[in-house]
């Protein structure tokens, strides 16, 4: 590498490192399918509750395969009813909450044991499906795993993340994610995150060639 080149990284190295300084929370956007999801658990089920009486108003026996049949098709309308309602209400009470809060130098999750430094992970990958999103940040290669809250049974209704690949990954799934009450798109989330985590991995290289620079900013 040249004088020039040399130059010019160092350059691109400091624009980086004076990315964006904001603090930031990023927070759950799912009511819009906790209110899909309600609507048609109150369809489904009282479409099987009607099926189950059918039988019996039409006079069938016990013995009747038609009886059976709708026995059987109404059991599997009430459960998706039911499970709907359920999904409903798990994710009306995920709305609102923080999936991620984000400053210059840290970030955490939902359920991080404590914020983590955002140079922590050097890359991430957003795979946008048609209801919801699914987060996957990779651990840098001189950080360790995050210590994170084990996810359980109620991660439904909170958006946890977990480690994947023996810690070397953290994933995230989201329906969708919201910045002061707006809703945030794909392009305008993989922009945030892209300046945040080059920002934080800027000045980690900075401090590692220059750490007297660090020192003395550190100072003051």
């Amino acid at each position: 590498m040249d004088d020039l080149e040399r130059e010019a990284h160092l350059t691109a190295l400091q624009v980086a490192a004076d990315g964006p300084r904001q603090n930031l929370e990023l927070r759950e956007c799912s009511r819009g399918k906790a209110l899909a999801c309600a609507v048609l658990g109150v369809v489904v089920a009282p479409a099987g509750i009607w099926l189950v009486m059918l039988p019996v108003q039409f006079g069938l026996s016990v013995a009747n395969p038609v009886a059976w049949t709708l026995w059987a098709c109404a059991l599997v309308l009430i459960g998706a009813g039911f499970a709907a309602i359920a999904l409903a209400v798990a994710l009306a009470r995920r709305h609102g909450q923080r999936v991620l809060a984000l400053t210059p130098d840290k970030l955490a999750f939902a359920n991080s044991t404590e914020p983590l430094a955002l140079d922590t992970f050097d890359s991430f990958e957003i795979d946008q499906r048609h209801l919801s999103s699914v987060l996957t940040f990779s651990v840098a290669v001189h950080a360790r795993a995050p210590l994170l809250e084990p996810a359980c049974f109620r991660s439904l209704m909170a958006p946890d993340a977990w480690p994947v690949a023996g810690g070397l990954r953290v994933k995230l799934w989201v329906c969708a994610l919201s910045l002061d009450g707006q809703r945030v798109g794909f392009e305008q989330l993989t922009g945030l995150l892209l300046a945040y985590i080059e920002g934080a991995q800027a000045r980690r290289t900075l401090g590692q060639l220059f750490p007297q620079t660090v020192r003395f900013d550190a100072g003051r």
